[in-house]
C-alpha cells in the first residue's frame, strides 16, 4: 500500500501529526508513507522513522495557485498512491490528491471540499462517534 499524507504547514502541527504516522505504520507495516510538506517542516520528517519520503510542497502558505497544484498532482500520478490523508482543513490542501487521482482521499469536512475528498470525516468532541 502507498499512502500520501498532505501534512500541516506549521512546525508544531507537524510534530503532532507524528501520531498519525505511527498509527498508519502500526496498521500497515509494509506501507510506503510519504508526506508532502513545506521546506521548513521537512527536517522534522527526516527524523520520523515512520515516514519514507518528505515530498516538497513548493507552494507558499495561503496561495491557491490551482494550476500549480494541478501540475503537482499530475506529477504524483506515476507513484500510484492507494490513499491520501489531507490534514489541513483548507480547500486547496485537498486539490493535489484529487489531481493525482488517488482513489481514497480522507480528510475533515470543511471549506466545500465535497468531491475532492471521497472519505470526508465529521469532527466530533466525543470519541467513538
Amino acid at each position: 500500500m502507498k499512502i500520501l499524507v498532505v501534512g500541516p504547514s506549521w512546525v508544531g502541527d507537524m510534530m503532532m501529526s507524528q501520531s498519525l504516522y505511527r498509527t498508519l505504520r502500526a496498521r500497515y507495516p509494509q506501507a510506503i508513507i510519504d508526506v508532502m510538506a513545506p521546506a521548513w517542516c521537512r527536517p522534522l520528517l527526516s527524523r520520523m522513522p515512520e515516514v519514507n519520503e518528505a515530498i516538497p510542497m513548493p507552494l507558499g502558505h495561503g496561495a491557491l495557485a490551482i494550476g500549480e497544484r494541478r501540475k503537482l498532482g499530475h506529477s504524483l500520478r506515476e507513484r500510484r498512491y492507494d490513499r491520501a490523508y489531507v490534514l489541513p482543513n483548507s480547500f486547496k490542501s485537498a486539490l493535489v490528491p484529487f489531481f493525482a487521482n488517488i482513489p481514497l482521499r480522507t480528510g475533515w469536512r470543511g471549506e466545500m471540499r465535497y468531491g475532492l475528498l471521497n472519505d470526508a470525516r465529521c469532527w466530533t468532541k466525543t470519541p467513538g462517534r
